[in-house]
């Protein structure tokens, strides 16, 4: 006759055994399970401490801490609560924390122009920044007051990676520099031009660094600056903003992009395209946008670059092929380009009135001085906002003639066209001389 404590114990086993199996997550180690909860929003990991007791505790040892301000709100909530919620649970997380903080996100909202947030964002810095294993600090905010960023951020000296939005920066004059900082973004930020190139210069080993502009402008729109960047070790370097004078001294500099919002005034001197091309022998990805053409075109033109560009393979410009000293320079350029393999061009001619006007003669002639296949590599060709002008056809002339190896040229007209003209255009495409004889063209 069977036991029944023996068989009541079975079953308790078995019941165990089956519960084990269906809650496997909860059983799986620490480290695996802060992992899991690294994927959800800091404020949902910490909320998993009431599934059991092995969760309870999880939470204070995830690495990477995220908050938004959003997930403080409700619909009946006043802006004052969420921000009172807001402060309470970052004090609390930070206070309760028992493991090491790596990375630290906060997006803010219009929380930022409170006078309690700010207090407590420097008391939440300040905790931060005892922390040695700290090392990625994102900041941004929605506010349409910036966001005035406390100094307690400067002492973090192990900061890695630094992502702000929207904040005011002075630096303090006793900043000794981030020595390990490999990643700057300023986006939308209020800084000096001195201060951009001391804290610049004072992260030796960085690698990527990106200014841009936002509503309120990284720089300020009635004091227009100039920006000077060294960095030895820089790799990637994006800059959108607007500015009377750029000076580059970044030799190991591998992607580059340039972005600028006004259109500078004619001034002499020594040239632009020297001051930043001439920086750039390991330039591989060179974008040159907007009005940057321009600024290049402002003031006097060498004969050549200092240096030639032997490594840049992707070249992508906004152009205004109706001026003659744009024209000149992207000449100039292409010239310098001999491994050239994908150029992306947009063409930003705003008077397009006249087609065969006397400026738009000059440029073409420009196109028809020498010969020779300067592109041996070139592979790519694009061309944005085209025209049917006599500037852009001797443009693409001097490619077609140009480029042995040429395998694809796309066109994209300014504005939609029929069956009628879209076919009048190819025809006029296909008469143009070539030496590629794979070249394949295709007009959108």
């Amino acid at each position: 006759m069977d036991n029944p404590i023996s068989k009541r114990q079975k079953t308790q086993k078995e019941t165990a055994a089956s519960d084990e199996g269906q809650d496997f997550i909860s059983n799986l180690p620490e480290d695996v399970r802060c992992k899991i909860l690294s994927y959800l929003s800091t404020r949902d990991a910490v909320r998993t401490c009431i599934l059991s007791s092995k969760w309870r505790y999880t939470w204070v040892m995830i690495p990477e801490l995220s908050v938004k301000e959003d997930d403080f709100g409700f619909s009946t909530a006043s802006e004052q609560m969420t921000r009172a919620r807001l402060v309470k649970f970052v004090d609390i997380l930070l206070y309760l924390h028992n493991g090491p903080i790596f990375k630290f996100k906060l997006e803010a909202g219009k929380s930022c122009r409170e006078n309690n947030v700010r207090v407590a964002f420097i008391r939440w810095i300040l905790h931060l920044s005892r922390r040695k294993e700290f090392y990625e600090f994102s900041c941004s905010s929605s506010s349409q007051h910036l966001f005035y960023l406390p100094t307690t951020l400067f002492l973090c000296r192990g900061l890695s990676i630094l992502n702000l939005h929207d904040c005011r920066i002075n630096l303090p004059s006793a900043f000794e520099g981030f020595k390990l900082m490999r990643v700057l973004e300023l986006q939308g930020c209020v800084i000096s031009g001195d201060d951009i190139e001391k804290l610049v210069s004072s992260c030796p080993i960085l690698d990527e660094l990106v200014l841009r502009t936002a509503s309120f402008g990284l720089f300020n729109p009635y004091n227009e600056l100039s920006l000077k960047i060294c960095a030895p070790k820089l790799k990637k370097l994006i800059i959108h903003g607007r500015f009377v004078s750029l000076l580059l001294k970044t030799p190991c500099l591998v992607k580059a992009c340039f972005d600028l919002e006004v259109r500078p005034a004619r001034v002499n001197g020594r040239a632009n395209l020297v001051e930043v091309l001439g920086a750039l022998p390991e330039v591989e990805v060179l974008g040159l946008h907007q009005q940057f053409f321009a600024y290049l075109a402002a003031r006097c033109l060498p004969d050549r670059l200092p240096l030639t560009l032997d490594k840049l393979k992707i070249l992508s410009l906004d152009v205004n092929l109706a001026s003659p000293e744009e024209a000149s320079v992207m000449r100039l350029l292409l010239q310098n380009a001999p491994n050239l393999v994908e150029l992306n061009l947009t063409n930003s001619t705003t008077d397009r009135g006249d087609r065969f006007s006397q400026s738009t003669m000059t440029c073409a002639g420009l196109w028809e001085i020498g010969s020779g296949s300067f592109f041996m590599s070139l592979r790519v060709v694009e061309v944005y906002e085209f025209f049917i002008s006599r500037s852009e056809l001797a443009f693409l002339k001097f490619i077609l003639a140009s480029a042995p190896l040429l395998e694809q040229l796309t066109v994209i007209k300014e504005q939609v066209t029929d069956a009628r003209e879209k076919e009048a255009v190819v025809e006029i495409l296909k008469r143009i001389p070539k030496v590629s004889q794979i070249l394949q063209i295709t007009l959108e």
